[in-house]
């Protein structure tokens, strides 16, 4: 049995190797639910870097879909994996994939913003599509934040407009 640590293995999930991160939970199934010295989760960041073999897989030895991280990166909020995949422009197909497996598209990030709030940013319409189509409606709003509306003018984000546009046509 060979033992990693717990860098190398947030390193292993970077870079995108399976076989590594694998290994590794086999030998240590706790670590599915590891941060990392940035205080960032196992799960957060192979979503961040659009991981979905690793996202699986980290899901299927146990880790928690809607664990927040602990992030101590000025520029980074504790968040969910889904914050984190959406901020990293993970593909379609993995967010849709949390949303299957109960990621809370209404989390809050401990700046205040849902999931949808961080699309609001710059992410696409596929996104925004799918992220209002889970929702309830409690997406829209935030406590001390802007809303993701609000966010998506500042931001000129038309993909984000439009796809809200549509989907308020498509709900009446």
């Amino acid at each position: 049995m060979i033992s990693i640590t717990v860098q190398e293995f947030f390193e292993a999930i970077e870079a995108g190797n399976k076989t590594r991160v694998e290994q590794t939970l086999r030998n240590d199934t706790n670590l599915c639910n590891a941060n990392n010295d940035q205080g960032l989760t196992a799960l957060g960041v192979a979503a961040h870097f659009d991981r979905f073999e690793i996202v699986k897989l980290l899901l299927n030895f146990g880790a928690d879909i809607n664990s927040v991280s602990n992030s101590n990166v000025s520029y980074i909020p504790s968040n969910t994996a889904l914050h984190a995949g959406i901020a990293g422009k993970a593909s379609k197909e993995l967010v849709e994939f949390l949303l299957d497996q109960g990621a809370n598209v209404n989390q809050l990030d401990s700046s205040g913003h849902t999931p949808l709030h961080i699309a609001a940013f710059d992410g696409s319409a596929e996104i925004v599509s799918l992220l209002l189509a889970y929702g309830d409606g409690q997406e829209m709003q935030s406590g001390k934040a802007q809303s993701p509306i609000e966010i998506a003018i500042e931001r000129d984000n038309k993909e984000f407009l439009n796809a809200h546009e549509a989907f308020v046509k498509l709900k009446k």
